[in-house]
């Protein structure tokens, strides 16, 4: 009787440890795409992977729609690629009001000036920078963000402006 009760305990305890979560069931990537600089004719995608309950560590990459980096009508900026880590302070993990740093890399197109900045040649850029926002997540693994930040070149300042604005609308899917 001993032997029989032994393994009924020993079997639903196995079946027990079996039906919790582990760490690596939960999903902790996520790719995101920036709507507000999408219609701005420069996409910006994104990948993001949760490091812990209130860390992350993602990459941006933005690119313009336009064929020629000379074009006067288009005085954008021709890509950027931006490594971040963010700290999040919300109640549920990676989720709420974010605090993010960043590393800029881009490059940007010929400039003619306006009230703000001088005529710029264009050329690339590497800074270093911030950004704000919120994110919000579904049941369903959706998430929307609002972010506003800056980035400031620490190289190549008498050929492209001094500050990267970055912001957005974004939306994505978490994996």
């Amino acid at each position: 009787m001993k032997k029989i009760i032994f393994v009924f305990v020993v079997f639903f305890s196995f079946k027990s440890i079996s039906q919790e979560k582990s760490e690596n069931d939960t999903k902790k990537n996520e790719f995101k795409v920036n709507l507000a600089s999408f219609i701005a004719g420069f996409p910006e995608l994104t990948f993001e992977r949760a490091l812990s309950e209130e860390g992350s560590f993602g990459v941006s990459l933005g690119f313009s729609l336009g064929n020629n980096a000379n074009d006067e009508e288009d005085n954008s900026y021709n890509f950027s690629l931006i490594p971040y880590y963010r700290v999040y302070f919300g109640d549920e993990p990676n989720t709420g009001f974010f605090v993010e740093g960043n590393v800029t890399l881009y490059s940007q197109k010929y400039t003619d000036g306006d009230f703000f900045t001088n005529e710029k040649e264009g050329g690339v850029g590497f800074g270093l920078g911030f950004n704000v926002g919120k994110k919000y997540k579904t049941k369903n693994g959706w998430v929307a963000e609002f972010s506003f930040g800056l980035s400031r070149t620490l190289i190549n300042s008498e050929k492209i402006n001094l500050i990267y604005p970055r912001g957005g609308i974004i939306i994505g899917k978490i994996f």
